[in-house]
Protein backbone atom coordinates (compact mmCIF):
# COMPACT_ATOMS: atom_id res chain seq x y z
CA UNK A 1 0.00 0.00 0.00
CA UNK A 2 1.32 3.74 -0.81
CA UNK A 3 1.79 5.86 1.20
CA UNK A 4 -1.40 8.39 -0.09
CA UNK A 5 -3.39 5.08 0.35
CA UNK A 6 -2.66 4.52 3.82
CA UNK A 7 -3.01 8.14 4.46
CA UNK A 8 -6.74 8.03 2.86
CA UNK A 9 -7.68 4.92 4.79
CA UNK A 10 -6.36 6.09 8.25
CA UNK A 11 -8.52 9.44 6.75
CA UNK A 12 -11.63 7.36 6.15
CA UNK A 13 -11.69 5.40 9.23
CA UNK A 14 -11.51 8.02 11.72
CA UNK A 15 -14.63 8.83 10.22
CA UNK A 16 -16.54 5.63 10.50
CA UNK A 17 -18.08 3.74 13.15
CA UNK A 18 -15.91 1.16 15.34
CA UNK A 19 -18.29 -1.58 13.99
CA UNK A 20 -17.91 -0.96 10.58
CA UNK A 21 -13.93 -0.53 10.29
CA UNK A 22 -12.98 -4.25 9.73
CA UNK A 23 -15.51 -4.55 6.16
CA UNK A 24 -14.21 -0.84 5.53
CA UNK A 25 -10.66 -1.44 5.77
CA UNK A 26 -11.49 -4.76 3.80
CA UNK A 27 -13.32 -2.65 1.03
CA UNK A 28 -10.80 -0.20 1.06
CA UNK A 29 -8.17 -2.18 0.21
CA UNK A 30 -9.19 -4.51 -2.55
CA UNK A 31 -10.04 -0.81 -4.04
CA UNK A 32 -6.09 -0.25 -3.34
CA UNK A 33 -5.49 -3.52 -5.20
CA UNK A 34 -7.33 -2.25 -8.20
CA UNK A 35 -5.55 0.65 -7.95
CA UNK A 36 -2.20 -0.98 -8.36
CA UNK A 37 -2.96 -3.07 -11.08
CA UNK A 38 -4.61 -0.62 -12.86
CA UNK A 39 -8.29 -2.03 -12.99
CA UNK A 40 -10.38 0.52 -10.73
CA UNK A 41 -12.70 1.97 -12.45
CA UNK A 42 -15.27 4.92 -11.96
CA UNK A 43 -17.91 2.15 -11.26
CA UNK A 44 -15.44 0.75 -8.49
CA UNK A 45 -15.47 4.64 -7.07
CA UNK A 46 -19.29 5.14 -6.96
CA UNK A 47 -19.81 1.38 -5.41
CA UNK A 48 -16.79 2.32 -2.68
CA UNK A 49 -18.30 5.73 -2.48
CA UNK A 50 -22.37 4.13 -1.77
CA UNK A 51 -21.02 2.25 0.76
CA UNK A 52 -18.83 4.25 2.85
CA UNK A 53 -21.72 7.25 2.75
CA UNK A 54 -24.03 4.73 4.72
CA UNK A 55 -21.09 3.88 7.11
CA UNK A 56 -19.80 7.43 7.81
CA UNK A 57 -20.41 9.65 11.27
CA UNK A 58 -23.56 12.06 9.58
CA UNK A 59 -21.10 14.76 10.64
CA UNK A 60 -18.43 13.85 8.60
CA UNK A 61 -20.36 13.12 5.48
CA UNK A 62 -19.15 16.23 3.24
CA UNK A 63 -15.82 15.94 4.37
CA UNK A 64 -15.59 12.22 3.49
CA UNK A 65 -17.55 13.54 0.07
CA UNK A 66 -14.78 16.05 -0.49
CA UNK A 67 -12.04 13.65 -0.01
CA UNK A 68 -13.35 11.28 -2.48
CA UNK A 69 -13.33 13.75 -4.94
CA UNK A 70 -9.59 14.61 -4.60
CA UNK A 71 -8.76 10.57 -4.29
CA UNK A 72 -10.46 10.19 -7.19
CA UNK A 73 -9.36 13.86 -9.46
CA UNK A 74 -5.77 12.21 -8.98
CA UNK A 75 -6.09 8.38 -9.18
CA UNK A 76 -9.34 7.25 -11.27
CA UNK A 77 -9.28 7.93 -15.38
Amino acid sequence: MSQGHEQFLNFIMEKVGENDKDGIKDLLGEDFKKLKSGSFTKDDLAKTQEKLMKVVKPETVEEVKKAIGTFAATHVK
